[in-house]
C-alpha cells in the first residue's frame, strides 16, 4: 500500500515538474514566438501602409521576436513590447509639426492587436494615421503599462475606455492642432498607477472646470504635461493637495486668466514648473522661492499684469534652482536687484523686458559661476557691453538683444569666453567694423549681429570657424525661421572667396 502511495506521489511530482518545464521552457527562443501572436502581427502589418519599409523584417516565416520593434519574454515568447514609432527628423519641426508621410506609417490599427494578450508597452508615436479615431478596443488590453499615441495623426474624442487600463504607468496622447479632444477627464481616476501623463495640445476646453480635481485624485502622478490644451480655469484653492509625488508640472500656453493659485507653491516635490504663455496676473507667490526641490521655474504673462517683488523673491532659499525664465518684466517690476547673485546654483537665466526698463546690471550677477546661458532681452543699458560679462567663464549661450548697447564689439575680450556656442547682439546700436578677432570664438555655432550699425568687411576669420560653417550649412538647411548668422549672409556663404575679404563689403 505504502509502495503504491509512493508511486502516485512520484508520478504527481513528475507531472508538476513537466508542466513547469513546458511553461518556462516550451516557449523559449528555440521555438520562437507563439504562432497565434505571429499571425496577429502579420494581420496588423497588412492593415498598415509602410512607405519606408520600416517593417521589412516582418517575414511570415521567421521568428517574430526578432522583428523590428518587437520585444518578447525571454522564456515564454509572449510579445511584451510593440514599438512602431517613426523616428522624427528635422523636417518635422521645420514644417511646424507636420510629419512627412513618405516616412511615417499610416493606414489603420487592426483589432488583431488585442490578441497580443500579454502586451505591456505600445508605441505608435510620430506616425500619420490621417485623422483616424483612437480605437476603443485599446481599452481592453488590460496588461498595458505604457501607451504612447503622441503625434500619431489621431483625431476625435479620446475614448473613455482607456480608463480600463488599470495597470497603466505612462500615457502619452499629445496631439497636433488640437485634433484630439476630451469631454471630461474623470476616466483618469481609474488609473491608480499612472505616474506620467502628457496630453499636450489635446483640446481640453470642455474639461476646464474639473481637470484640477481629477489630477488631485491621482497621487501617483510624477510628471504632468498639459501644454496648449485650451484650459481656461484653474481652481484658486484646494481643500488638500494630493500631488505628493509630482515633480514636473507644465501648464504653459493655456488660457488661464487669474492669479497663480497658492496651492501650486505648496507642492513641495516639484522639480520643474512651467506657467509661460498664460494670462496670469496679480502677485507671483513668493513661496515658490522656498520649494526645496525646485530646479526649473518658467513664469510669464501675455499682458504684463503679473507682478513680483524681486528683492523679496530672489532672497528666498532657492536651494537647487538651475533655470529661471521670466517673460513679463515691465515698469512695475523695476530693474534687476543685487539679490540676483544669491541664486548661485543658476545655470540658465532668461529675463525678458517688455517696456523701457533702464539701468545697469548689478555686478553681483558674477556670483553665478555655474551660469551657462544668459539672456536679457530688452534691458535698456544705454552703454557699452558690460565688463562683468567676461567673468562668466562657463557661458555657452549669450543673448543681449535689443539692449541699447553702444560702441564697438570688444572681440578681444569676448574670445575669452572660450565655451561660447551662441551669441546674439541683435538690435542694438553697435558700430564700427566686425572684428576679425571674433574668429577666435572656436566653439561658436550661432552668431547674430543683425540690426546694428556695423560696417566694413566681413572678416575672413569667420569663415574659418568650422563649427559655425557646419551650423549654417547643415544644421538649418532651407529654414527661413532660424537664420542665426548675419542678415542676408547664408545665401552667399558658399560662394565667397574667404582668402579675399575685399570681395564682400556690407553694412549691418
Amino acid at each position: 500500500m505504502e509502495s503504491c502511495y509512493s508511486q502516485q506521489r512520484g508520478f504527481l511530482i513528475s507531472v508538476f515538474l513537466l508542466n513547469v518545464l513546458i511553461y518556462w521552457g516550451g516557449y523559449s527562443k528555440v521555438s520562437g514566438c507563439l504562432d497565434s501572436e505571429r499571425k496577429a502581427l502579420t494581420t496588423i502589418r497588412k492593415a498598415l501602409n509602410d512607405p519606408s519599409n520600416l517593417l521589412s523584417s516582418w517575414d511570415d516565416a521567421s521568428d517574430c521576436c526578432k522583428w523590428r520593434g518587437i520585444t518578447c519574454h525571454n522564456k515564454t515568447g509572449f510579445v511584451l513590447k510593440l514599438d512602431l514609432y517613426t523616428s522624427y527628423n528635422y523636417s518635422f519641426w521645420a514644417d511646424g509639426g507636420l510629419l512627412d508621410p513618405a516616412f511615417s506609417l499610416s493606414g489603420r490599427i487592426d483589432p488583431a492587436l488585442v490578441q497580443l494578450k500579454h502586451l505591456q508597452s505600445l508605441d505608435l508615436s510620430f506616425n500619420a494615421f490621417n485623422g483616424a479615431p483612437i480605437p476603443d478596443f485599446l481599452g481592453s488590453m488590460k496588461e498595458l503599462r505604457h501607451l504612447d499615441l503622441s503625434w500619431a495623426g489621431f483625431s476625435g474624442r479620446i475614448p473613455h475606455q482607456l480608463g480600463n487600463l488599470s495597470k497603466l504607468i505612462s500615457l502619452k496622447l499629445s496631439s497636433s492642432s488640437s485634433s484630439l479632444s476630451a469631454k471630461n477627464l474623470w476616466w483618469l481616476t481609474n488609473l491608480p498607477s499612472l505616474n506620467y501623463l502628457d496630453m499636450s495640445y489635446v483640446n481640453l476646453s470642455m474639461a476646464s472646470h474639473d481637470w484640477v480635481h481629477v489630477m488631485n485624485m491621482s497621487p501617483s502622478l510624477v510628471e504632468l504635461r498639459l501644454i496648449g490644451c485650451g484650459l481656461s480655469y484653474i481652481s484658486p484653492t484646494l481643500p488638500s493637495v494630493n500631488f505628493t509625488s509630482l515633480r514636473v508640472l507644465d501648464l504653459s500656453d493655456n488660457n488661464f486668466n487669474s492669479t497663480i493659485p497658492n496651492w501650486i507653491a505648496n507642492i513641495s516635490s516639484l522639480v520643474s514648473l512651467d506657467l509661460l504663455g498664460n494670462n496670469f496676473h496679480g502677485e507671483v507667490p513668493y513661496q515658490f522661492s522656498h520649494l526645496p526641490n525646485l530646479e526649473e521655474l518658467l513664469l510669464g504673462s501675455t499682458d504684463d499684469n503679473l507682478r513680483v517683488d524681486w528683492s523679496e523673491f530672489l532672497e528666498g532659499s532657492w536651494r537647487k534652482l538651475k533655470m529661471l525664465i521670466y517673460l513679463s518684466f515691465s515698469q512695475q517690476h523695476g530693474g534687476i536687484p543685487n539679490s540676483i547673485g544669491n541664486i548661485t546654483s543658476l545655470e540658465f537665466l532668461s529675463l525678458s523686458f517688455s517696456e523701457n526698463i533702464t539701468g545697469s546690471i548689478p555686478r553681483s550677477i558674477t556670483k553665478l559661476i555655474k551660469l551657462e546661458s544668459l539672456s536679457l532681452y530688452g534691458y535698456k543699458m544705454h552703454a557699452a557691453i558690460p565688463d562683468w560679462l567676461y567673468e562668466l567663464k562657463n557661458l555657452k549661450r549669450l543673448s543681449l538683444s535689443d539692449c541699447m548697447l553702444t560702441g564697438q564689439i570688444p572681440a578681444a575680450r569676448l574670445v575669452g569666453l572660450s565655451s561660447l556656442q551662441s551669441l546674439s547682439l541683435r538690435g542694438n546700436q553697435l558700430n564700427g567694423p566686425i572684428p576679425a578677432a571674433l574668429g577666435g570664438l572656436s566653439s561658436i555655432e550661432e552668431l547674430d549681429l543683425s540690426g546694428n550699425q556695423l560696417n566694413g568687411n566681413i572678416p575672413a576669420s569667420l569663415g574659418r570657424i568650422r563649427s559655425l560653417r557646419e551650423s549654417v550649412e547643415w544644421k538649418y538647411p532651407c529654414s527661413s525661421w532660424r537664420i542665426v548668422f548675419l542678415t542676408n549672409f547664408i545665401s552667399w556663404w558658399e560662394s565667397v572667396e574667404w582668402d579675399n575679404p575685399n570681395n564682400f563689403r556690407t553694412t549691418f
